[in-house]
């Protein structure tokens, strides 16, 4: 049996838990390819509050990869954020 979700992706889900999920599954460098995958995708298929959400993500992605917190830093209690994270020394 297949569930299929109706909504649009900017009402389910916060732009926040989505860039810590995106984190987690691919680290920084596959997190903000993916984003860029997901606008394309929106704007091929007219989805404009799709395409806009995931631009924020993407925007919040940039900021994170051009700031001094970069990708050696992302950790939480429960370990690291992305697989190509290393801890600093």
């Amino acid at each position: 049996m297949t569930v299929s979700q109706n909504r649009p992706t900017h009402e389910i889900m916060d732009t926040d838990a989505m860039m810590v999920a995106l984190l987690r599954a691919y680290g920084l460098p596959g997190a903000r390819e993916r984003a860029r995958h997901h606008i394309g995708r929106c704007v091929e298929a007219g989805l404009v509050d799709d395409a806009a959400f995931w631009m924020r993500i993407r925007n919040q992605l940039e900021n994170l990869a051009s700031s001094d917190y970069g990708p050696g830093n992302l950790f939480t209690p429960s370990g690291q954020i992305g697989p190509t994270a290393t801890r600093p020394d």
